[in-house]
C-alpha cells in the first residue's frame, strides 16, 4: 500500500515539473493545463489510496481513478500514434492545383515561429510545383492586430512569392473553418487540393480535408523547438480526442 501512494506521488510530481516550467513561455502553457490536471488527478489518487481502510468510498474512488488513469493512458498511445502516421509527404501534392496552409498564432509583427516554417514549406513546394497557388487561412485572433492570413501573405510576398500565386481566406477561427470556408470561398470541390501545416497537426487535417470532399494529400512542416512540439502533442491529443467523442474523425 504504502508503494502504491509514493508511486501516485512520484507521478503527481513528475507531471507537476513541467507544468509549473510550461508557465515561463505563453506558446506552450497548453501544458501547465494538461500536466497540471494530471499532477492533480495523481495527486487525489494517492490520497484516496492512502485511505483506503477508512471507508468503502475511498477503495471504490480510488478503482475509479486507476481506471480512468488506464484508460488515458490507452488512449493517449492510440492518438499519437495516429499523428505520427499523418507526418509525411504525399507526392501527390507537387500535382496539386491548390495548396491550404493552415493559421497559426501571429505576433505584432511576425508570424509564430511554428507558422513561419508552414509558410517556408509552402514557398519551397511553389518552386517545385509551378502551377500551384497557396491559400492562406487564418481569421484575426484574439489579441492579433489583423486576419492570420494577412500576415501570411505578407510574409510570403517578402519571400518574392508572386501575388497572383496566394489566396486569403481570413475569416476563419479554427482549422475545420480554415478548410471549410477554402473550400466554398474558392470553389475546391473537384480540384486537385492539398494541405500543409506542422507535423503534429496533419493526420487530424487530412481527416477534415476528406470530410469536407477535398484530396487530403499533405506535406508537413517541421515544429521549431523541443517544448513547443511536445506541448502540440498533448493539444493535439485532446483535438483529436474531441473530434473522435463527435463522431467527427472516422
Amino acid at each position: 500500500m504504502k508503494l502504491e501512494i509514493k508511486f501516485w506521488a512520484a507521478l503527481a510530481v513528475l507531471f507537476a515539473v513541467p507544468a509549473a516550467a510550461c508557465i515561463t513561455w505563453s506558446p506552450i502553457r497548453f501544458g501547465t493545463l494538461f500536466l497540471g490536471g494530471l499532477a492533480i488527478g495523481c495527486a487525489c489518487e494517492a490520497f484516496f489510496v492512502a485511505r483506503i481502510g477508512e471507508a468503502a468510498i475511498y477503495r471504490q474512488v480510488a478503482m475509479l481513478g486507476r481506471v480512468l488513469f488506464g484508460l488515458f493512458l490507452l488512449s493517449f498511445f492510440a492518438i499519437q500514434c495516429l499523428i505520427l502516421a499523418g507526418e509525411h509527404t504525399d507526392r501527390a501534392i507537387y500535382e496539386a492545383d491548390y495548396v491550404l496552409i493552415l493559421g497559426a498564432h501571429i505576433y505584432r509583427d511576425r508570424p509564430s515561429a511554428a507558422l513561419q516554417t508552414r509558410l517556408d514549406a509552402g514557398a519551397a513546394l511553389l518552386e517545385k510545383n509551378t502551377k500551384a497557388k497557396l491559400v492562406l487561412c487564418g481569421g484575426q485572433g484574439e489579441n492579433e492586430i489583423m486576419p492570420e492570413a494577412h500576415m501570411m501573405r505578407d510574409y510570403l510576398l517578402t519571400k518574392g512569392i508572386a501575388a497572383e500565386r496566394l489566396l486569403i481566406e481570413d475569416t476563419s477561427t479554427n482549422t475545420i473553418e480554415n478548410i471549410i470556408n477554402a473550400k466554398e470561398k474558392f470553389h475546391l470541390e473537384g480540384q486537385k487540393t492539398a494541405v500543409i501545416s506542422n507535423e503534429f497537426h496533419l493526420a487530424r487535417a487530412r481527416r477534415l480535408m476528406v470530410q469536407a470532399g477535398l484530396d487530403a494529400c499533405a506535406m508537413p512542416a517541421p515544429t521549431p523547438y523541443r517544448s513547443l512540439k511536445a506541448v502540440c502533442h498533448l493539444r493535439e491529443y485532446c483535438s483529436t480526442l474531441g473530434l473522435i467523442f463527435t463522431g467527427r474523425y472516422f
